[in-house]
């Protein structure tokens, strides 16, 4: 289908922007452009297994879910190290990725869709991205939040997260509900994701506009 087509190319273009202005790039952004590459990489090695190994693609999820967290999580450790005591940022991110390695091997098996660790990684996810918000307006040091590059990078992470908690939540209960309901939910989640990487795409570009203002 044409849609999920076009995440794949939104991924592909967000990691090509990303690395023609890697070198503007603050160790924040850095960050945000390694988990894009991770998603290039993932999105790639699944066709590959879709083709060549087999249909059920779960054991990529129980692998992308607790890497593409812990690249997320450093990206919060870094832009909340002077708003949030470390330990508090640390600590969920340690007890998840465990959480993350005690359900792959003891508990869920890896052809089972890991909804539980999709949506408790999407809330925490999502806690950080207000939290970084909530730093913003107390600091109040951004004049115009629209040029700055991080505020693009969190409102993505906001919308997109938020989403992914009831995506992955209600995952089971959708397909015990109907067929088409299910399909149609993908649809949705696709769009978002289309979304997520287009609004990412956004803030590197406005790393470069931000880099040559200062310049001047």
């Amino acid at each position: 289908m044409w849609l999920f087509k076009l995440v794949s190319v939104t991924n592909f273009i967000a990691f090509i922007v990303g690395l023609i202005y890697y070198k503007r790039f603050s160790p924040e952004l850095k960050t945000v452009f390694y988990f894009v590459v991770f998603g290039v990489l993932t999105e790639s090695y699944t066709r590959f297994h879709l083709h060549f190994i087999m249909k059920n693609t779960m054991p990529i999820g129980h692998f992308y879910f607790p890497v593409a967290f812990l690249i997320m999580g450093l990206f919060y450790m870094q832009v909340l190290k002077d708003f949030i005591k470390p330990k508090y940022i640390l600590t969920p991110i340690i007890l998840f990725v465990t959480y993350c390695l005690i359900n792959t091997l003891f508990i869920q098996s890896l052809f089972e869709y890991a909804s539980l660790v999709g949506s408790i990684g999407a809330m925490i996810l999502f806690l950080f991205s207000v939290a970084f918000f909530t730093k913003v307006m107390v600091e109040a040091k951004i004049l115009k939040l629209s040029e700055e590059p991080l505020i693009w990078i969190n409102t993505a992470v906001l919308i997109y997260y938020a989403a992914n908690f009831f995506y992955h939540s209600l995952f089971n209960v959708r397909l015990n509900a109907s067929l088409e309901i299910a399909l149609l939910s993908v649809k949705i989640f696709a769009a978002l994701n289309i979304l997520f990487y287009l609004i990412i795409i956004i803030g590197f570009l406005k790393t470069k506009k931000v880099k040559q203002a200062k310049a001047k």
